[in-house]
Parts: structure tokens; C-alpha cells; sequence
């Protein structure tokens, strides 16, 4: 997973009060260059998750591979009781990348990078 998804990065947007009105999360993925990703997973989520489930969706199948942008924005009061954060995950045409799959494409894995469980950011509030 970290090869498909070598860059998460999350910004709280606050108003001029300082109060918080998002949540921006931008991805960085590597897949085949004749990809058109798409995100999914935001809006509202059930209030007993814990991470809000995000997912790269791609179709691509060339042997060649590049960098795309695929950024979220999750309201503030779209946020889940117990909501700590999101779990970003890729996803080949609706399934879930297995290690099998990832090997098969240019970039190898080395041991101890299955991992294919998803990159995990939570929300911090950053103190002034």
C-alpha cells in the first residue's frame, strides 16, 4: 500500500474565529499511467466509526506508472461521533489490491510491505 499510496496529507481548515470547518485530505497515488482515479468516502458517516473509510478507485492496467492527485474534504459536521480520522485504501476497478497483484505490477514489494490494510491519518487539532 505504501507504494500505491506514498503521500496522505491532512490540512484543518478553520474559520476567522478559529473554529474548524474541514477537514482536507490530499492524496498522492501511484498507478498505471493510463489511469483515471476517483475518490470516494466522503459526506456522512455512521457515528461508531472510528475511521472514516476513503477509497482510490482506478481502471488503469498499463505496465508504465504515475503520480495522480486525488483530494477529500470531509465537513466538519459531517463528522462521526467516535470519527478519529480516515483510512485511505486503492482500489483496482471496485476490488482491493492483494500483495499478489501488487507484486505483478513494475514496482516490487519488499518484505513487510503487504500491508495492504490502508494508510491511516488522524485529525489533530493543533495546539497555539
Amino acid at each position: 500500500m505504501r507504494k500505491k499510496v506514498p503521500y496522505v496529507n491532512l490540512e484543518t481548515v478553520k474559520d476567522q474565529d478559529g473554529n474548524i470547518e474541514a477537514f482536507k485530505i490530499r492524496t498522492v497515488s501511484y498507478l498505471p499511467k493510463d489511469s483515471k482515479p476517483t475518490g470516494s468516502g466522503e459526506g456522512k458517516v455512521a457515528d461508531k466509526i472510528l475511521y472514516r473509510p476513503l477509497t482510490i478507485n482506478y481502471s488503469g492496467t498499463s505496465t508504465e506508472f504515475y503520480y495522480f492527485d486525488v483530494d477529500f474534504t470531509v465537513k466538519r459536521e459531517e463528522v462521526g461521533l467516535l470519527e478519529r480520522g480516515v483510512n485511505v485504501k486503492v482500489k483496482s476497478n471496485g476490488v482491493t489490491e492483494t500483495r499478489t497483484e501488487m507484486e505483478m505490477s513494475s514496482e516490487v514489494l519488499k518484505d513487510g510491505d503487504g500491508n495492504t490494510g490502508g494508510i491511516t491519518v488522524e485529525y489533530e487539532e493543533d495546539e497555539l
